[in-house]
């Protein structure tokens, strides 16, 4: 049977959380250190964007300055969370033998098993909802996702023991208007912790030790529980202030737009939100600058800056942009849930005000 190794370090601040990530997926990748299953807990509080999203157009800076909230950013795609100590962080940083790696797609639902298992340990029936999240009668207690890195995966969710909407709403900029008791009753039906089910919160460390045997029933592994190898706690020493720094919590960064009209485009993927920022020029019809953040996860993480370039001077007609993303998706980029189709969607608005002529 496989070992795996096991890290729990306890809680630590986002800088540090995310520095962790990347030397434990650098590790794997490397071959050498085994599978791992990781724990994550926050403190302090943290508001967190995924990789391709820009902070200002997700998080609230000066309410996250007042509630002393934390802001960092994730080494993988998603969406903006919002994570305290009554949130469990867990991620797997697996490589698989060459004939044994399969999609994303496919991958996915069998790691998301491992939390359901873990919940239907406390009497709980979960079950998964395409892409990326774990729900119990349609009401969201766990978000996953991941990304590819050198041939290794690194997979991350999230599990609520319990959670406060309020903190949340006032710190991701989420689209409501005002904060009423009808928005805060309409997204704690959106969302479901264990102490509303149980009704008690459940200690963390049983419900790691759930997790954990879980992790073992579903994958036929076997956990040892560990520590960072002398080489990884030296990279992360290392590494881990520059995940304090602006120049990656803001490293994409909403670009100052000049001389040229701006356009916000949105569109509902199945895989998530895409979000793009284009500038055009009126007289040529084409478009200057693309700037493109959204929820969804794409590998490798180059794809949305490669795409970025591929559209700039780009015509904006329909026929013209299809072929351009067509290319894009065919130089490999995995782009879960989000079709060339989804792209059009998005920009096809554009597109039309331009062929009528009154962009």
């Amino acid at each position: 049977m496989e070992q795996w190794r096991l890290l729990d370090p306890g809680p630590l601040p986002a800088w540090q959380q995310m520095a962790l990530d990347k030397v434990v997926i650098e590790a794997r990748a490397q071959d050498v250190v085994p599978n791992t299953l990781r724990f994550m807990e926050f403190s302090p509080h943290t508001a967190l964007v995924g990789y391709h999203q820009a902070v200002d157009l997700e998080i609230n800076r000066d309410e996250a300055q007042l509630l002393g909230v934390d802001i960092n950013r994730r080494i993988t795609g998603g969406g903006a969370i919002y994570m305290d100590e009554r949130q469990l962080g867990w991620e797997l940083c697996v490589k698989f033998d060459e004939g044994k790696r399969v999609r994303p797609e496919t991958l996915y639902p069998k790691l998301a098993q491992v939390v359901i298992e873990s919940l239907r340990s406390w009497g709980i029936t979960a079950k998964f909802r395409p892409v990326n999240d774990v729900e119990i009668d349609g009401r969201k207690i766990s978000g996953t996702g991941g990304a590819d890195y050198h041939g290794a995966v690194i997979y991350q969710g999230t599990l609520l023991l319990d959670f406060d909407v309020e903190t949340m709403i006032r710190v991701l900029r989420l689209p409501i208007e005002k904060l009423t008791d009808k928005v805060m009753d309409s997204f704690q039906k959106r969302l479901v912790t264990m102490r509303e089910i149980l009704g008690y919160v459940p200690a963390i460390s049983d419900v790691k030790r759930s997790v954990e045997e879980a992790l073992m029933q579903v994958l036929d592994v076997n956990l040892t529980r560990s520590d960072l190898t002398e080489d990884e706690r030296r990279k992360w020493e290392h590494l881990a202030p520059s995940y304090r720094q602006s120049k990656w919590i803001d490293l994409r960064k909403v670009p100052q737009f000049a001389n040229y009209p701006l356009h916000t485009l949105t569109h509902k993927a199945p895989g998530g939100l895409i979000r793009c920022l284009i500038q055009t020029d009126q007289q040529i019809k084409h478009i200057k600058k693309a700037f493109i953040t959204g929820d969804f996860f794409v590998y490798p993480e180059r794809a949305v800056l490669d795409l970025e370039a591929a559209l700039k001077d780009a015509p904006l007609q329909l026929t013209t942009l299809s072929a351009i993303l067509q290319a894009h998706y065919q130089q490999g980029y995995n782009y879960m849930g989000v079709s060339v189709t989804d792209w059009l969607s998005a920009l096809s608005p554009l597109c039309d005000q331009t062929e009528e002529g009154s962009l």
